[in-house]
């Protein structure tokens, strides 16, 4: 038992530590999704077999935070474009949509796969299902911007050649057919010759931040700023645009800094908050975290809380209890020393409930005796169902 007396950290930083040996992690590949649960991080990538093998195979791996180790879901049909990849998990239903070869060479994917984790089949192995784009779904982009809400998937067009357009595709996971729901090429301002926009879904409406236009000739780009967004009425298939609120507590700044690379992650069970974190504007490197009510517009400067580091191009995501994830990403300290990391961060952004908070200082005291229980002793323990399966399915990595 650690002989320091718990306490419920609020917006305050934890690293977790890393599973040896280094061949059995995922790579340090940046810029690339993660999803999670409140027992998992999932991560799609290729991963060292052996110190003499500098790559193999694609795979798709998950982390399990009460083990602290990493662990390969085998799976069949698993997609061979990665790079820039969007991951989406709802409930057991893991979804991996796009991406880019690994080498760069001009090769795109809009295919989506789906996979269920609580199905496999007989070679003990999540098969996953492509649904194929037809009807003039464009094929030539990678990075779009995914998000579910029950049944439907939505996307909006990634980057080809530099370009990003406004144009929203829909999903319909029961009849698995696409639609466009709004061509928006042209017909827009700041749409053309625009990339790295983020996008958030609340009630029906899909929200656009940030983003840098790129002037290819002169080699210069500017960044969007983040006192007015871009919102698409799903109702009605319009793109309108809405002046957000300041931070008014915030006598330093009242607006995030113009940039771009930033972390980005909407809470699930309170899906009117978003969370930006990080990020460059070619010149800074950022640390601070704001929070989005999407409700009121209001931007919130989650300070003193902050990353370790400045960071950018991280992968981030909020897991149903409220904890925010952080993993990848190019760490800087100053202009000179900038490096990948493959640290897996996370801060409750949120308070949770009470019987989280107690599992959480459950772990905190008796993680490890409850590891070297039998399966006997911690049901005698009278745990709740889902913490006695959490357990249990540790138990099996250590």
């Amino acid at each position: 038992m650690t002989s320091m007396e718990y306490r419920f950290k609020h917006l305050v930083f934890d690293i977790h530590p890393k599973n040896p040996p280094d061949w059995d992690r995922p790579l340090c590949v940046i810029d690339q999704g993660i999803a999670c649960n409140d027992d998992y991080l999932f991560k799609y990538n290729r991963y060292r077999k052996h110190k003499s093998e500098e790559f193999a195979n694609e795979t798709l791996k998950k982390y399990n935070f009460i083990a602290d180790r990493w662990e390969t879901i085998k799976c069949k049909n698993l997609p061979t474009c990665f790079k820039l990849t969007s991951i989406l998990l709802s409930g057991n239903v893991i979804i991996i949509h796009g991406g880019k070869d690994f080498e760069y060479i001009n090769e795109y994917s809009f295919q989506l796969f789906i996979g269920n984790l609580s199905k496999k089949n007989e070679n003990n192995c999540v098969e996953f299902e492509e649904i194929c784009s037809t009807d003039g779904i464009p094929i030539t982009e990678y990075g779009q911007p995914v998000h579910i809400d029950g049944q439907f998937i939505y996307s909006l067009n990634g980057t080809s050649e530099h370009k990003n357009e406004m144009d929203v595709y829909r999903l319909d996971l029961c009849t698995k057919k696409w639609q466009l729901l709004c061509q928006a090429h042209g017909q827009h301002p700041r749409t053309d010759e625009s990339l790295r926009r983020e996008v958030a879904y609340y009630d029906n409406h899909l929200y656009m931040f940030g983003g840098a236009h790129v002037m290819i000739l002169l080699k210069n780009m500017f960044l969007d700023t983040f006192e007015e967004i871009q919102v698409f009425d799903i109702l009605t298939n319009k793109w309108q645009y809405f002046k957000t609120l300041p931070d008014l507590q915030n006598s330093s700044s009242s607006y995030p800094a113009d940039r771009c690379y930033y972390g980005w992650a909407q809470c699930v069970t309170q899906p009117e908050y978003v969370y930006m974190s990080g990020g460059s504007d070619n010149y800074n490197f950022f640390s601070d975290i704001w929070r989005l009510n999407l409700i009121t517009l209001q931007w919130c400067n989650l300070m003193p809380c902050k990353l370790p580091k400045s960071m950018f191009l991280h992968s981030s995501t909020v897991v149903p209890s409220g904890r925010i994830y952080y993993y990848n990403g190019i760490v800087s300290t100053d202009s000179i020393d900038i490096h990948q990391k493959d640290d897996i961060l996370c801060a409750w952004v949120r308070i949770p409930k009470l019987k989280a908070m107690c599992w959480d200082a459950m772990l905190y005291y008796f993680k490890n005796q409850m590891l070297k229980s039998s399966l006997e002793d911690l049901k005698n323990l009278g745990l709740p169902s889902e913490y006695y399966e959490s357990i249990n399915k540790a138990k099996t990595l250590v």
